[in-house]
């Protein structure tokens, strides 16, 4: 088993890195680049680097423990509640800062269109992440004929972190590849 944690870690890494070279390489339009980022913007970059931080603390947790310590041992899932308890306020403290400094954050055109291209990029996600959940768990447990609740527990808990992930980096890409809205 450890066989797959090892190649799903490894798939999520050189996914991590094609990610963070699509984002160098879109940079934004030359007549764009002298003008400050919009609050959705800069609330994206929050989210990519909470999800991001709790996704790594998640796979730090599995490679010391595995799956199971993950599920059996409560101060695993004490740093772990408390890592992603972390994230979410971070993110929702840079979402109330957005908005108090903003008088309230508006939402252009611009804004909705990138938003909408942004649920592409994290339902492909969510779904790549359940094909090599749901491949490398039928793999791994084929003989034994169920699948132990650690592994349950991770598979939920990386799906949501791969969308809040996924959103979050859909929503830099808009702004960094300039998503044209229809007038």
């Amino acid at each position: 088993m450890a066989a797959w944690i090892i190649i799903a870690s490894l798939l999520a890494a050189l996914f991590s890195g094609a990610t963070a070279r699509t984002l160098a390489r879109h940079r934004p339009d030359p007549e764009l680049s002298g003008l400050p980022r919009t609050p959705l913007e800069r609330l994206g970059w929050i989210g990519l680097a909470a999800s991001g931080t709790v996704g790594v603390g998640l796979a730090i947790l599995v490679a010391i423990g595995g799956a199971e310590g993950f599920y059996d041992e409560s101060w695993y899932r004490g740093v772990f509640w408390l890592l992603l308890m972390t994230g979410i306020v971070v993110w929702f403290g840079a979402w109330f800062v957005t908005k108090r400094r903003y008088g309230g954050v508006v939402i252009d055109e611009r804004d909705r269109a990138v938003l909408a291209r942004s649920l592409s990029v994290e339902s492909m996600l969510v779904l790549f992440s359940l094909v090599v959940w749901t491949i490398a768990l039928t793999e791994a447990f084929a003989d034994e004929g169920a699948i132990p609740l650690g592994y349950l527990q991770l598979l939920f808990w990386s799906t949501l972190i791969a969308g809040a992930f996924g959103r979050s980096a859909g929503v830099v890409l808009g702004y960094r590849r300039g998503i044209a809205v229809d007038a």
